[in-house]
């Protein structure tokens, strides 16, 4: 019985999560197709951009701040797991490592994503000698 339970929840339900992710990826797709159908159709002009996929400024600040709560609680999660397991409470340290770790790792990659992420959103300034163009 836990070896079933097991393969539903290490396979099954992984698999079922990406099919549902592209599946309503593929709807909003074929949303857009036809009302581009229907606009070329009645003989309306097309926004070239139209199947762009752009995000809102709102929408990428909040990603990187979401990136930012990540990065900072599981690096203290994991800073705190490698504590217990250092000062051996409650017979902690066999497990206390490697969770600290993994929990430390994955912390440290969400805040070297969120500083990727700022200076990718930043906007790019001229260096010295060039000029933008507006002379």
């Amino acid at each position: 019985m836990p070896f079933i339970v097991c393969i539903a929840v290490c396979c099954v339900l992984p698999v079922m999560c990406v099919w549902l992710i592209t599946r309503a990826k593929t709807k909003a797709v074929n949303k857009k197709m036809d009302v581009l159908i229907k606009a070329i159709e009645n003989g309306a002009e097309i926004d070239p951009n139209f199947f762009e996929n752009m995000e809102s400024e709102e929408k990428s600040k909040r990603k990187l701040t979401e990136s930012l709560n990540a990065g900072v609680m599981l690096t203290l999660m994991g800073i705190g797991f490698i504590l217990f397991a250092a000062l051996d409470f409650y017979s902690f340290s066999q497990w206390g490592y490697l969770v600290g770790v993994i929990l430390l790792c994955v912390g440290i990659s969400s805040l070297v994503t969120f500083f990727f992420g700022l200076k990718y959103k930043a906007p790019e300034k001229p260096s010295c000698g060039q000029t933008d163009g507006n002379e």
